[in-house]
């Protein structure tokens, strides 16, 4: 599960609604500039650090999807698939998609899920329980989200499965089109619909200090990885001693300043990752270093 303050990384802002914040956060992100000195930096980074190239990657917490997009754009023959809990920000992810690529149309049919890992057994009783306690449950899905003109109506009792495809079949009123090997997904960091195994990479990037039940989505992340794989983990290092941050910054304008300091009061220390992987049984898979600002937990398999 991932609160709602996820958005801005720690706090809505006051004067804003959920909704509204959210909007912001898509408006200063989906930039060239953001695309060209972070998103793409930082998949290349990733991607060095892999002693193999990966065949399916899930970024959760994707946020406006455009980390998995970049994905999809340097291994097209990969699955890649963004998951988020916002309906806005995968209705945003899917539009931003549409407009940069012209391959295929979105489908997310029961064929194309199993295809992409996605489960698709809801005779499952451990499945179906589990889907009940899901981000469907949560307040933040029963709000009504406006997609090309029209309404979604998101219905507490309906399951991941049945949302996505209401969402698409909607978005798809205009058009979307994307590569057909990225898709986005709404789903719960706690239940995902994935099969056991499948991805090789998993992306948390400034996601993990926003999941409600860590230890549980560490747990369900870990199912979901294939034997080679490798869960990475980046947020911002909250233990990092005072002297260091001021040479790290000592360039930067005060109001970049004051914004990395709130971001690194907002992560997690470096007690809680440790807590929450041994809860989860998996600090013996797991490596936490820091470069700079960041802190990087790689959990293998």
């Amino acid at each position: 599960m991932i609160t709602e303050n996820a958005v801005q990384g720690c706090k809505l802002q006051k004067s804003l609604n959920f909704s509204q914040d959210e909007e912001l956060y898509i408006a200063t992100s989906d930039t060239k500039g953001k695309m060209e000195n972070d998103y793409k930096p930082f998949v290349n980074k990733i991607l060095n650090s892999l002693s193999f190239v990966p065949d399916s990657v899930l970024d959760l917490g994707c946020g406006p999807g455009y980390i998995a997009r970049r994905f999809s754009e340097v291994l097209p023959d990969a699955n890649v698939v963004g998951v988020d809990i916002s309906e806005i920000m995968i209705s945003h992810a899917l539009k931003s998609s549409a407009k940069i690529a012209d391959e295929a149309q979105l489908n997310f049919s029961g064929r194309s899920l199993q295809t992409a890992g996605f489960t698709n057994n809801h005779n499952n009783n451990d499945y179906g329980n589990k889907i009940t306690n899901n981000i469907y449950a949560m307040k933040a899905a029963e709000r009504v989200i406006a997609v090309s003109g029209g309404a979604v109506n998101v219905n507490v009792n309906s399951d991941a499965y049945d949302l996505n495809n209401r969402l698409n079949n909607n978005l798809n009123n205009y058009g979307s089109r994307f590569h057909q090997k990225l898709r986005y997904l709404i789903a719960n960091s706690e239940c995902l619909p994935f099969n056991d195994n499948y991805f090789d990479v998993i992306i948390l990037k400034g996601t993990f200090k926003c999941l409600e039940r860590k230890a549980e989505s560490l747990e369900e992340m870990h199912r979901i990885l294939s034997s080679r794989g490798e869960i990475l983990i980046f947020e911002f290092r909250k233990d990092i001693p005072e002297d260091e941050f001021l040479i790290l910054t000592k360039d930067m304008q005060p109001q970049k300043v004051r914004s990395l300091r709130n971001k690194l009061n907002c992560s997690p220390d470096l007690a809680e990752y440790k807590y929450c992987l041994s809860k989860s049984n998996l600090s013996k898979f797991a490596e936490i270093t820091s470069d700079g600002l960041d802190l990087k937990i790689r959990i293998i398999k």
